[in-house]
């Protein structure tokens, strides 16, 4: 018997067919993947309904839903209505099963419903979804009449009385997509069928078209723009099929491991197959992509807001600009003939102000021709003053959508134009610098307004807040050139030389475009305890007032990068390097006296409180521990802490000596270590303080053993005493939910323990549980790892970064790496956030010196590119 011999010549005919579709799709051909896969479900239920014979009664069977649209994709559910105009008859069970049973067959996913015309109405009344559903009802055979009859009963009884509530249970909806699904237009990993921009929006314009429809009112779109919203619909749908055939299984969020041949089938290809031109083709798909999201989810904003107002009861503002009015729907021209550049430009400043977007019929006038607009703008200085009042404003969001929107803002400014839509294929910036650059500028305006919280009261005190708000407009538009920093200054002096500011301003606003990495760069790579990096950023700052000003264009870069940039040990670690910078500007640098005097105070410090009793600390002990300490740990440790690793060291060195009692002398004390564990300075973070006695591979062992116990470890301090013992001090995430930190410290020392001694193999076990389903998750793009060595920016040490995809054991394989290379790790700061892993350790030769010798650095890079390389 044939695999197939079961199953009814129409189901034996979509099968072959659905595979031949699928090769062609697979091979590149997705163009007109969604009408040729429902046009052959369409053929396999004609057939089908002729298979199983002439019926007793009448019906029709309805496609509804994505189906009903036209639209099936790879992993599409086919979601079918058998209609009865007023009873369900006895047969009507068997017959859905008979056409329904050889799908199932075929594995598909169906969705169906037995229903009569009554049953229809009363569930769409009460069901926002099933309305919706049925909206897009498109018969496929059976009895005409009854679905038309169905078409006016719905029409009637439905649309017209319940066409408003369904726009509210619409509008309830959207705020649960954004919640949960995200805003598609500005994400990197996008959710196409229900984020916010994706397909869902593009439906709920054309549902929401047809209601007003119903109820007799003006439409609120041209039917060349319901043309365009099509066309984006159908680019989205196109890259949702390519989407589920690459990922060979159905799923609408756009992952990163799935961009690339997403992308591919998109017709997307590369130049060539180096990394640089895979993700470049990336990027191009990537922004064609949100460009579309935009626009759909602009039309579903402006059809609410139009056809479906919200009532609040507000009092609507007067404007000030002539020719600008305010209505429930938004700001509109009282006359298009009087349609100025000026009062195109004021219509957006009372947006700003008020919070009322532009109608859409206002934005279509500035769409239709923003260059004629922009024409009457460029270059006067009235102009700079009024966008740098917009972005001030309350409601600068609201404003600088619709300038985005109906691109007068790029017409204005070209050198935003030339950037806004650029994607960098990373998961470090989750929007396109456009959108990005807008984020940054509305949450400086937002510190300027005084948020209520430190960034407010530091931004009181700026003497010209118009200069940061600018540098935050400029600070990006260098993006896609090497050196984006310097060249985003040199664009600032530009465009604010030919709107006529002063050079002071144009001075502070480059400085701050050139240098808005600065404090970022120095406060995640370098190591705040050395005086050389504060003084550094000091220096360069040069002034309190640029001090605050770079330190609140830093915040705002990263809160608008996203939680790779800004988390609360980023901002930890920005606060620290800038309150030490602000001391050194406010009270000069540390001489060498001064320098020596702090040390002296922190050992006397330290002394004073072993002499207290109860410290549990001996004196003594304290002197001498001291001695072996290494220098560095009397400027990055506080007394207490200093106090802290004492108790700790001589807790180890008395298990160490019992230990060594009772084993033989080659391995007692070897697998010997302590932790103690306290709550780091950022918040949802803890400090391991580790001891034991120093020998080969040490650190990697204990990331190694941190890691294999789920932990993700954020920094690491190192200090090697004298005498052979080592403190590293780890900054670690909260452990994994369900589990109890006590219970997870005590099984990171037993597995350190294991390790030295022998008895566990941690590269095995990381291998282990990187493999695990419970661990591999997806990851970040697959980019090529990037090695840096820094030989000058430390006096004391070698700095490598390596930058890679994340993996389990990553910093374990990075220390490894070193260890093999004789270099000991003196500080390393890690992120290992969403996929992507930037690790930063300051290093020096086993003699103590920096490494220097370029055949040394040019081996250590290969090995690190090798061992970082995806597995």
């Amino acid at each position: 018997m044939q695999p197939d011999s079961h199953l009814p010549e129409s189901a034996r005919r979509l099968k072959q067919a659905r595979a031949h579709l699928w090769e062609r799709a697979k091979a590149g051909s997705v163009g007109g993947f969604a009408w040729e896969y429902t046009h052959l479900v369409d053929h396999y239920f004609e057939d089908r309904v002729r298979e199983a014979g002439v019926q007793r009664f009448g019906f029709a069977l309805v496609a509804v839903g994505g189906y009903g649209r036209g639209r099936l994709c790879p992993g599409s559910d086919i979601d079918v209505l058998l209609l009865f105009r007023s009873r369900i008859p006895s047969g009507a069970d068997a017959f859905i099963k008979a056409l329904l049973y050889p799908l199932w067959d075929l594995g598909l996913d169906l969705g169906h419903g037995v229903r009569t015309i009554t049953d229809c109405v009363s569930l769409a009344r009460k069901d926002f979804q099933v309305l919706a559903s049925l909206m897009d009802g498109r018969p496929l055979a059976g009895d005409a009449d009854v679905f038309e009859h169905f078409r006016a009963t719905f029409e009637s009884k439905v649309l017209r009385k319940s066409g408003a509530t369904f726009a509210e249970s619409l509008r309830e909806h959207n705020e649960t997509r954004l919640v949960q699904y995200g805003d598609a237009t500005g994400m990197l990993e996008p959710e196409l069928k229900n984020g916010l921009g994706g397909l869902r929006d593009g439906q709920q314009v054309a549902w929401l078209s047809r209601v007003l429809a119903t109820m007799g009112r003006d439409p609120v779109f041209l039917p060349e723009e319901l043309s365009r919203l099509r066309d984006d619909q159908a680019f989205l749908n196109r890259v949702r099929t390519a989407l589920h055939l690459s990922a060979g299984r159905k799923t609408d969020r756009l992952f990163f491991d799935l961009q690339p041949p997403t992308a591919r089938l998109m017709g997307f290809v590369p130049r060539t197959d180096s990394p640089e031109d895979r993700g470049l083709a990336v990027e191009f798909f990537l922004s064609r992509l949100h460009q579309a999201m935009t626009r759909i989810k602009a039309m579903r904003e402006a059809l609410f807001q139009e056809g479906f107002p919200v009532k609040n009861g507000r009092a609507l503002p007067t404007p000030s600009y002539r020719n600008v009015e305010a209505g429930p729907a938004g700001l509109f021209f009282r006359s298009q003939s009087a349609v100025t550049p000026d009062n195109v430009l004021g219509a957006f400043l009372e947006s700003a102000r008020s919070g009322l977007p532009l109608t859409w019929g206002a934005r279509r006038i500035v769409r239709s021709n923003p260059g004629r607009f922009a024409g009457g703008l460029v270059d006067r200085s009235e102009t700079l003053s009024i966008l740098v009042e917009i972005f001030l404003a309350p409601f600068c969001g609201v404003a600088c959508e619709g300038l985005v929107e109906t691109r007068l803002l790029p017409a204005i400014f070209p050198e935003f134009g030339d950037v806004e839509h650029l994607i960098q294929f990373n998961d470090y910036h989750v929007h396109p610098v456009g959108r990005h650059t807008l984020a940054t500028v509305a949450l400086l305006s937002s510190f300027i307004r005084g948020d209520g919280e430190w960034t407010g009261e530091m931004a009181s005190g700026i003497k010209d807040p118009v200069r940061l708000i600018l540098a935050g407009f400029f600070h990006d538009l260098g993006k896609g050139q090497p050196h984006h920093s310097r060249t985003g200054a040199e664009i600032a002096r530009e465009v604010l030389a030919r709107y006529g500011r002063k050079p002071e301003l144009i001075g502070d606003v480059a400085f701050l475009v050139e240098h808005h990495l600065l404090m970022p760069k120095a406060a995640t790579r370098h190591d705040l305890s050395d005086e050389r990096v504060p003084s550094d950023v000091a220096g360069v700052a040069g002034t309190r007032d640029r001090l605050d000003m770079l330190y609140l264009l830093s915040v705002a870069d990263s809160m608008a990068t996203g939680p790779r940039a800004w988390n609360s040990w980023t901002r930890s670690l920005l606060g620290e390097l800038y309150f030490k910078a602000r001391k050194l500007l406010q009270h000069g640098p540390l001489a060498e006296p001064d320098a020596a005097r702090k040390l002296a105070d922190t050992r006397q410090a330290v002394l004073d409180a072993a002499r207290v009793d109860g410290s549990g600390l001996d004196p003594d002990f304290a002197e001498a521990g001291m001695r072996a300490m290494p220098t560095r740990a009397f400027f990055a440790l506080s007394p207490e802490a200093i106090g802290t690793h004492l108790r700790l060291v001589k807790r180890l060195w008395d298990a160490v000596a019992e230990d060594r009692m009772r084993k033989p002398s080659s391995i007692g004390g070897k697998g010997v270590n302590l932790i103690e564990a306290a709550p780091g300075k950022a918040e949802n973070t803890f400090e391991l303080t580790i001891a034991a006695v120093d020998q080969p591979y040490l650190f990697a062992t204990l990331a190694g053993a941190i890691s294999l116990h789920g932990l993700n470890i954020l920094a690491a301090d190192i200090f090697t005493w004298k005498d052979g013992t080592v403190v590293d001090v780890f900054t670690v995430a909260e452990p994994p939910e369900n589990l109890f930190a006590e219970e997870v410290w005590a099984r990171i020392s037993r597995s350190v323990h294991y390790a030295l001694t022998g008895k566990l193999d941690l590269a095995a076990r990381l291998e282990e549980r990187r493999l695990s389903p419970l661990t591999k998750g997806r990851s970040a793009p697959k980019l090529r790892p990037l090695v840096t060595v820094d030989t000058g920016s430390s006096d004391f040490h070698t700095i490598v970064e390596v930058a890679a995809t994340d993996r389990t054991g990553f910093l374990f394989d990075m220390a490894r790496t070193l260890a093999e290379h004789s270099l000991s790790i003196h500080l390393a700061k890690i992120t290992t956030i969403k996929g992507r892993a930037a690790d930063v350790f300051h290093v020096r030769t086993q003699d103590g010196q920096r490494l220097l010798d370029p055949e040394r650095i040019e081996r250590l890079r290969a090995d690190l590119l090798e061992a970082a390389s995806p597995r």
